[in-house]
């Protein structure tokens, strides 16, 4: 029997109702798959009879386990293509051993030790794709069998690469010291392992931390002392410190960074006047004054009798060249300034600097190594890429990005996606926004509640009555960076985020959304916003001779730290390229004379900003 045709049209209508709320609720189209996100696994489970389907075939008929068997899953990893790695592990079938000219024990070893490497692997892998969880297991469980050497090294490795990121000094110092040991040719054949075992003993020491978290071993102790003696400013005192390390610890694997700096301690010893070159007319005095009050304000503070300074206005002369000249005329043994990205980049321009130079800015790009110069900034560029480490390390892999128009916000985006992508993580979309009219709808559309909104829309059109729908975002995110300018745009931004249904997010920011101003009615809007910090915005109480409160305290700061760097200038510039802990950043030097920045991580918490 046939239905009526209003029955027939009932059904038909409640049909397409059916479809458009399964739509409603489901992540917009177009979008990538929600495959291998954080609490799917997708990497294979490792058993000697059974690996997934997809994964290549090899037969293990060798006595010794051949490393090439990893090489493709490796550089996948390096290239932080979850996908790729998983495709790319081998798969071990059933052999007969018989067959074989490997006796079967030593088979049966060559096999073990293959599957040790796969679950080695797949650990890897999760944790890539941002399951910590299965991650950890399958660490926890690998750690407590009998492993190859190689495979040990490997894991200390890995180990040590994530206290990296989470900043864990008595971990690195730990670690890198294990590796050591296993390794016949010391720091000087493992270069990158003797840096970090230098800046982990430097950071334990800054933080207060006893050697015996650290191992307590006489090659532990070594590195502390070491460091303690480098923390001396008077440069004379430091030179002795590092006198008398050399006599306690002769056979020290750190001794060539003691030699190094103790020579450079004696030629900051020779420093007798420093000229600071700062725009104190025009456009950019005020920056200018703030700047050189820090400076002369940590020059007071420092009660240094046998330093003299001297202050040029570089708007006097018609080029930095000029200025640069006159400072070496008057008799400046070191040169701090210019201030200006331009000025920075003609004066390196200069064949030879013989009076050496610690610049307060850096160029866009560097032309070449000069080895007279130090370059100090503010950079924010330095901070993007800090941010998308510190989130990947959190766990964050696909983010969100939301960030101004413009040149400024361009190049934030770029240094963080750089950083970010090389990592493994992914960005799907970026928002970016105009004027405040455009925040709202920036967000919403990158979320995906544009679409959601026509699709709800068109499943009241089929009704007389009204119809509660709620708006779903996209469901392939699990972070944001928000690259906001001005704090006036992270105030109104954060807010939004929480309106378009993203508020469960982790939202990642740079200094710029902290205005310094410390009011907590203000920044009660910021609740929950992760953002870097310089180190004298969670102790005010470091900043000598400023209002921490004014928009001038961070240029003040950076006077204060380009004081105490020009009276450490050559020990920074030495081959053992010591950490200075500064009031605006931790700063780290490159090889080509950039003093790179480390910030805190701080959070909002009802409108104050805290350590995190």
């Amino acid at each position: 029997m046939l239905s009526s045709p209003y029955c027939w049209r009932t059904s038909l209508v409640w049909a397409l109702c059916a479809g458009l709320l399964a739509a409603c609720g489901s992540t917009p189209g177009g979008l990538p798959s929600r495959a291998g996100f954080p609490g799917e696994s997708r990497a294979p489970d490792t058993t000697a009879v059974q690996v997934e389907e997809y994964s290549s075939t090899l037969e293990i008929q060798t006595e010794s386990l051949d490393r090439e068997l990893f090489a493709a899953t490796r550089a996948a990893l390096q290239e932080g293509d979850w996908l790729a790695a998983t495709l790319a592990l081998p798969k071990i079938e059933p052999v007969n051993s018989d067959s074989l000219n490997t006796p079967p024990d030593e088979f049966d070893a060559s096999s073990a030790a293959t599957l040790l490497w796969i679950d080695y692997y797949k650990a890897r892998i999760d944790l890539l794709r941002g399951d910590t969880q299965s991650y950890k297991k399958a660490f926890t469980d690998l750690k407590s069998r009998p492993l190859p050497q190689d495979l040990e090294q490997e894991l200390l490795t890995q180990e040590l690469y994530l206290a990296r990121g989470r900043h864990d000094s008595n971990a690195q110092l730990a670690l890198s010291l294990q590796l050591l040991s296993l390794s016949d040719d010391g720091v000087t054949a493992n270069p990158e392992l003797g840096d970090t075992i230098w800046s982990a003993a430097q950071q334990i020491t800054q933080q207060g931390a006893g050697p015996t978290r650290a191992g307590g071993t006489r090659q532990a102790q070594g590195w502390l002392d070491l460091a303690a003696a480098n923390t001396l400013d008077n440069a004379l005192d430091g030179a002795a410190a590092l006198s008398a390390w050399e006599a306690q610890y002769p056979e020290h694997l750190a001794k060539a960074h003691a030699s190094a700096l103790r020579e450079a301690a004696l030629r900051d010893a020779q420093t007798s006047k420093l000229t600071l070159i700062l725009p104190l007319s025009g456009p950019l005095a005020t920056a200018g004054e703030a700047v050189s009050r820090g400076f002369i304000a940590a020059f007071f503070a420092a009660q240094d009798a046998d330093l003299s300074i001297d202050v040029l206005d570089s708007r006097r002369f018609e080029s930095i060249g000029d200025t640069y000249l006159e400072a070496q005329a008057k008799g400046a043994n070191l040169i701090v300034g210019p201030l200006g990205k331009r000025q920075v980049q003609e004066l390196l321009t200069r064949p030879q600097l013989t009076v050496p130079v610690l610049t307060l800015n850096r160029p866009e790009l560097m032309q070449s190594d000069n080895p007279g110069a130090l370059l100090l900034s503010l950079a924010p560029e330095d901070e993007a890429r800090q941010l998308a480490s510190d989130a990947f390390a959190g766990g964050s892999r696909r983010a969100l990005v939301i960030r101004p128009e413009g040149e400024w916000g361009e190049r934030m985006e770029t240094a963080l996606a750089e950083q970010w992508l090389q990592l493994g993580g992914h960005i799907p979309t970026t928002a970016i926004y105009g004027k405040p009219n455009t925040h709202s709808t920036a967000i919403r559309d990158a979320l995906g509640l544009g679409d959601s909104a026509q699709r709800s829309a068109a499943l009241r059109a089929l009704f007389s009555e009204r119809i509660e729908t709620t708006g779903r975002r996209r469901a392939d995110l699990d972070s944001i960076f928000l690259l906001s300018k001005t704090s006036d745009e992270a105030r109104a931004l954060k807010p939004l985020i929480n309106y378009h249904y993203a508020g469960e997010l982790p939202v990642y920011s740079l200094s710029t959304a902290d205005s310094g101003s410390g009011n907590t009615s203000l920044n009660r809007d910021l609740g929950g916003l992760r953002l870097l910090a310089m180190p004298w915005r969670l102790d005010e109480d470091t900043l000598p001779g400023a209002d921490s409160k004014s928009n001038s305290a961070a240029l003040h700061a950076l006077g204060a730290d380009a004081y105490a760097l020009a009276r450490r200038w050559w020990r920074m510039r030495s081959t053992a390229a010591p950490i200075f802990f500064g009031l605006t950043a931790e700063l780290h030097t490159s090889p080509e004379g950039i003093l790179n920045r480390r910030l805190n991580m701080a959070e909002f918490d009802r409108g104050v900003l805290r350590p995190r």
